[in-house]
């Protein structure tokens, strides 16, 4: 699939400079991309690859001196939403597969699926549970006894849907994620340690999206919630009677521990870690591998272990990597000790 320069620049609102007739077949990262391709900048780290990339067409916010002239730009306030428009342009998404329930999937009779949604081949469908108007179950999915799963939502292979969990609209879930496997809920006693029923379940509302092999811990009562427009990416695990405020954002290998508030709009950066029973406040930005066991106040940026404020955390890295010298003249001065 072939499309101009100048298409590109009016599918996305951009300015075009340069030749709008130049051919574009799909797009690449910087350094591998020849001349039918289209790449793109949304880091000015990223423009010392501009002299050297071999890309027909670039999107930028702004063109640097010395480089008009060498390639057609596609000039935009955002490149990056730019990008994401262009990117679904050469590669829209795959037709979902026809509604129905394929012969090897296994359906209660008494579960409620929708004329519209497709069950995929030896998945499961307990009794009582209910999916959803074009949603989409692809091969060896589990829906537990009395599961809803609203409409528009895509579970790829493998997931599993525990007893009683209810999920929104418009949520995808990634690969063998697991929504509602049982919090990690232990008495201690003479004879050793006594599991204490999981009776709650997991809400995901509209518009979530949980990353492959994530995990979400039913509540040990009431509800472990992710809230709307949530995305988590791959292996994160989120413990019982958690809740996740709108709109947050979780890399991979982030762990919130049981019974913890997150608070809307926060953004995790990979292998962050929240302690239980804590509150964050919404807006909150944490740095990867961080370690958070207590809340700063809204908007705020952390890092480190135990987390503090983000130029207390860099004071501190700085002056640790001085420790060595520091302990030569320290040695130095006591006579060589």
């Amino acid at each position: 699939m072939s499309v101009t320069a100048a298409a590109l620049a009016e599918l996305i609102g951009a300015e075009l400079v340069g030749d709008g007739s130049l051919p574009l077949d799909g797009v690449a990262k910087i350094e591998d991309a020849g001349e039918r391709k289209v790449t793109f900048i949304a880091n000015r780290n990223y423009l010392k690859y501009l002299p050297e990339t071999g890309a027909g067409a670039v999107i930028l916010a702004s063109i640097p001196e010395g480089e008009e002239g060498r390639r057609s730009y596609l000039v935009t306030d955002d490149p990056y939403a730019g990008f994401v428009k262009v990117l679904r342009h050469f590669h829209p998404e795959p037709a979902k597969p026809e509604p129905g329930v394929h012969p090897s999937a296994v359906v209660a009779g008494d579960a409620v699926i929708a004329e519209s949604a497709s069950v995929g081949p030896l998945s499961v469908v307990e009794s009582g549970a209910a999916i959803g108007e074009r949603t989409v179950l692809l091969a060896h999915c589990y829906v537990g006894r009395d599961a809803n799963i609203g409409a528009d939502c895509f579970l790829h292979t493998r997931v599993t849907v525990r007893e009683r969990c209810e999920i929104g609209s418009r949520v995808v879930i990634q690969d063998s994620a697991v929504i509602g496997s049982d919090g990690f809920g232990y008495a201690p006693g003479e004879e050793g340690y006594a599991k204490i029923p999981q009776v709650g379940n997991v809400v995901l509302e509209d518009d979530v999206e949980i990353g492959a092999n994530t995990t979400i811990d039913r509540a040990t009562l009431g509800c472990t919630i992710i809230r709307r427009g949530v995305k988590l990416d791959n292996l994160i695990q989120i413990a019982h009677n958690v809740d996740v405020g709108e709109d947050t954002v979780m890399a991979a290998q982030v762990g919130v521990a049981g019974s913890s508030t997150i608070g809307r709009r926060s953004m995790f950066g990979g292998q962050v870690g929240i302690s239980g029973h804590i509150r964050l406040s919404d807006g909150v930005m944490i740095a990867a591998q961080s370690g958070v066991h207590k809340d700063f106040g809204p908007d705020r940026i952390l890092g480190g272990y135990p987390a503090v404020e983000i130029r207390e955390w860099r004071k501190n890295e700085a002056a640790i990597r001085q420790l060595p010298d520091l302990i030569k003249r320290v040695r130095k001065l006591e006579g060589g000790k």
